[in-house]
C-alpha cells in the first residue's frame, strides 16, 4: 500500500474513532435527558389518571395500582404527613413536608426530583402533585430508567459502529481505485523520464487527475523542446563568450590609449634634454592626466570585480550628505573648470559608508557633467538626493539596462567602461536603497535616491 493510502487510513480511522467517542458522550447524556423527561411525563399522566380516585383511596387498592403501573405511589397530607404508601409500612415513615418535590408541589401545583431514597434505599425519580388538601407522588426506580435509556444507546451505537464499517469499506474501494490511478501517473511520469514523450495516460477516477495528467502532458511538450532551448543556450553562451572577448580586446584598447600616451611623452622627454620649460611641463600635464586615467579605469574595474565576488563590507558611520556633496562638486570643479554645478542642500546627517556614498555622488555628477554642456544641478533635501542634467537624455529602451556591467549606450568607450551607474546601483542596493531615472530624451535626466536622515546628536 502506498504511503498516501496508510496516511489516508490512519487518519480515517482516527478522525471516525474521535466522531465515535465524541457521539457516544453526546448521545449517551441526549439519550439520558430524553428519557429522565419521558418518564417525568409519564408519571405526570398517571398521577392525572389516579386524581378521581383519591377519594376512595385505601392501602390494598394503592398497592394494586402500583403493580398495575409499576410505580410507586404515596399520598401526602399537606402538612407532610404520609397516608397512604405502597411499598413500605406509612407508620414507621418520616413526615415528608422537607422532601423538595413536596415543597415544589405545595409552591407551584408540580414538583419533581432524583435523590436517594433513604426508605427504599435506592436512586428514585419523584413527581409529585398537590390535589386539594393532598400532595399524589409517584417514584421510580433510576436503576430501571438507566437500564432503559442504556439499552437505547447501544442500540444507537451499534448503528453507528455499523455506519462506520461501511464508511470504511468504502472508503477502501475509492482508496483502491486511487492507488491505480496514482500508480498509472507515476508509470507515465517514469516514461517521460525515459524521454518517451510520446506516452500517455488518461485518469478516470477523479477531475483532479485529470488535470494534473494535463500538466505532465503540458510538461512533456516542454521536454520535447527542451534539445532546441539547450541548443539556443549554447548559442547564447558562445554569444556570451564573444561579447567578453569583445570586452576585453576593447577595455585593453582603452588601457593602451594612456599607456601609449605615457610612454611616447615620456620617451620624448628622456631624449631631448633641452626641450623649452613650457612644453617640458605640458608634456609633464599630458603624463599626469594619463596616469589619473589609467588609474581610474583599474579602480572601476577591481571596484566592480569586487561587488561582483560580494567582498564589499560597508563601514557605516555618521555624516553630513550636504557635505559631503558639496566637497564632490569641488573636487569635479577642478576637472572641468568651465562648468557650473548648482548645489542646492541642506544639512542632513545619515548613516551609512561614507566612502562608498561619496563614489556614488562622484558618479552621478561625473555621469552628469560628461553627457551635458549645460549647468548641472543637485538637490540634497527633505530625504532625497538628486541630480539633474539637461543634456541628451536616455531613450526609453536604454533606462532598464543603464545600470547594467559593462552596458554603454554608444560604441565609443569612455573611462567609465559601461561601469559608472553599475557602482552606483550596486552600492545603494547594499545600502537597502533604489537608484531611480528619469528621462527624456533630447531634454535630460534625473538622477535620485531616497535616504533616511538621523536626528542629529546635540554635539552635532
Amino acid at each position: 500500500m502506498l504511503r498516501l493510502h496508510r496516511l489516508f487510513f490512519t487518519h480515517l480511522l482516527l478522525l471516525l474513532a474521535s466522531l465515535f467517542i465524541v457521539i457516544s458522550i453526546i448521545s449517551y447524556y441526549g439519550i439520558k435527558h430524553i428519557e429522565l423527561q419521558n418518564f417525568t411525563e409519564r408519571l405526570k399522566n398517571e398521577i392525572l389518571l389516579l386524581e378521581p380516585i383519591l377519594k376512595d383511596i385505601d392501602d390494598a387498592k394503592l398497592k394494586k395500582i402500583d403493580a398495575q403501573i409499576d410505580a410507586r405511589v404515596t399520598i401526602i397530607d399537606k402538612r407532610g404527613k404520609v397516608l397512604f404508601e405502597s411499598r413500605f409500612d406509612k407508620d414507621r415513615m418520616e413526615n415528608h413536608l422537607l422532601r423538595p418535590e413536596v415543597q415544589d408541589a405545595l409552591r407551584k401545583g408540580w414538583g419533581e426530583s432524583l435523590r436517594y431514597s433513604s426508605t427504599l434505599h435506592q436512586d428514585l425519580l419523584y413527581v409529585a402533585k398537590r390535589s386539594g388538601d393532598l400532595i399524589v407522588r409517584l417514584a421510580y426506580p433510576l436503576a430501571q430508567i438507566k437500564s432503559h435509556y442504556l439499552g437505547l444507546w447501544f442500540q444507537f451505537l451499534a448503528l453507528f459502529a455499523l455506519f462506520v464499517i461501511v464508511a470504511l469499506g468504502i472508503s477502501f474501494m475509492l482508496s483502491k481505485r486511487l492507488q491505480l490511478e496514482v500508480e498509472g501517473i507515476v508509470e507515465y511520469v517514469s516514461e517521460l523520464a525515459d524521454k518517451n514523450y510520446e506516452a500517455s495516460f488518461t485518469p478516470k477516477f477523479a477531475k483532479e487527475f485529470e488535470i494534473i495528467t494535463n500538466h505532465l502532458k503540458q510538461l512533456a511538450k516542454s521536454l520535447k523542446k527542451r534539445e532546441e532551448k539547450k541548443r539556443k543556450f549554447t548559442q547564447k553562451i558562445k554569444e556570451i563568450s564573444k561579447q567578453r572577448n569583445e570586452l576585453i580586446s576593447a577595455v585593453s584598447h582603452e588601457f593602451k590609449n594612456p599607456v601609449a600616451i605615457i610612454h611616447g611623452y615620456a620617451q620624448s622627454l628622456l631624449e631631448d634634454r633641452d626641450m623649452p620649460e613650457a612644453i617640458r611641463e605640458r608634456f609633464t600635464q599630458k603624463i599626469y592626466q594619463a596616469s589619473q586615467k589609467l588609474t581610474s579605469m583599474i579602480d572601476r574595474l577591481s571596484m566592480a570585480m569586487k561587488f561582483e565576488s560580494g567582498a564589499l563590507v560597508l563601514e557605516m558611520s555618521r555624516f553630513d550628505l550636504c557635505e559631503l556633496t558639496k566637497d564632490a562638486v569641488n573636487f569635479l570643479q577642478q576637472k572641468y573648470k568651465n562648468r557650473e554645478i548648482l548645489v542646492e542642500c541642506e544639512p542632513t546627517m545619515v548613516e551609512a559608508d561614507r566612502t562608498m556614498m561619496e563614489t556614488v555622488v562622484l558618479n552621478l555628477l561625473d555621469n552628469a557633467l560628461k553627457y551635458s554642456e549645460l549647468p548641472v544641478k543637485v538637490v540634497v533635501k527633505k530625504g532625497l538626493f538628486c541630480v539633474e542634467d539637461r543634456g541628451i537624455g536616455i531613450k526609453p529602451e536604454h533606462i532598464e539596462k543603464i545600470t547594467k556591467k559593462f552596458y554603454r549606450i554608444r560604441n565609443n568607450w569612455d573611462n567609465s567602461m559601461g561601469l559608472g551607474l553599475f557602482i552606483v546601483s550596486y552600492i545603494l542596493e547594499r545600502h537597502g536603497v533604489e537608484l531611480e531615472i528619469w528621462s527624456e530624451y533630447g531634454k535630460g535626466s534625473r538622477f535620485c535616491f531616497s535616504y533616511e536622515p538621523l536626528q542629529p546628536k546635540e554635539s552635532e
